[in-house]
């Protein structure tokens, strides 16, 4: 039974590894292979800090992985990528502050395509300072600074303690708050904790690769520590 099990779990993460890994090199590709183009900027409140990423993927969204080289290269506000993760091909940069993004896609020489991400595509959103300790066996709604939600929107609020995550969200449009009820926090105990607050939007693109389509998503994030009890 042990070693069905061993041989079922490797079959599985193996599975996994080839298809995250699986890529094809740009150059390879035909001059009118339609791209798939996936743009997200996440805005960390909490490091004051801007990460903008891009993928790409042959024909939709569920195509191979794309690896940009020689004439093809994404620039992000006309600057090139600081990171590269081979794992899904994903290209990131950073600066500081909440900034607004243009994602540049230059699929080869002569073709480019110009999808943006503005500050303003996502109400600014923070964890309210007067909340810093919750009771473990009262339920109640917890409320965000920010708008209430809009269309193709959700708030995911996480409260975190000694590697014991709980997570509510919210996707109901014109939603202000979250409930959050004792039983989500059965597992959680007094003491310390770190509350997370994650609020997405997702827009179509600006530029499409003919019918390949894509996705830009623009993410609010905010943490603080608080302190449960009994």
């Amino acid at each position: 039974m042990t070693r069905q099990l061993f041989t079922y779990l490797f079959v599985i993460l193996s599975g996994f590894s080839f298809v995250s890994c699986e890529k094809i090199n740009s150059n390879d590709l035909a001059y009118d292979t339609p791209v798939y183009q996936s743009y997200k900027l996440v805005y960390d409140n909490y490091k004051n800090e801007t990460t903008a990423s891009a993928e790409f993927k042959v024909r939709n969204s569920s195509g191979v992985h794309i690896k940009l080289v020689e004439d093809s290269n994404v620039k992000f506000n006309g600057e090139r990528h600081h990171d590269y993760w081979p794992l899904f091909h994903e290209y990131t940069w950073k600066t500081r502050g909440f900034a607004d993004v243009d994602f540049i896609y230059n699929k080869s020489w002569d073709r480019d395509f110009v999808n943006s991400i503005y500050t303003d595509d996502i109400a600014y959103t923070t964890i309210p300072n007067d909340l810093d300790e919750i009771d473990l066996f009262s339920s109640g709604r917890l409320y965000w600074n920010g708008s209430p939600l809009g269309y193709d929107e959700s708030i995911t609020i996480s409260i975190e303690q000694s590697g014991t995550t709980i997570s509510k969200t919210a996707s109901r449009r014109n939603a202000e708050y979250i409930y959050l009820d004792s039983d989500d926090m059965r597992n959680l105990y007094p003491g310390s904790a770190t509350i997370y607050l994650e609020r997405e939007k997702r827009y179509r693109l600006d530029e499409e690769d003919g019918y390949a389509g894509g996705k830009k998503i623009i993410i609010m994030k905010d943490r603080r520590q608080i302190y449960l009890y009994e």
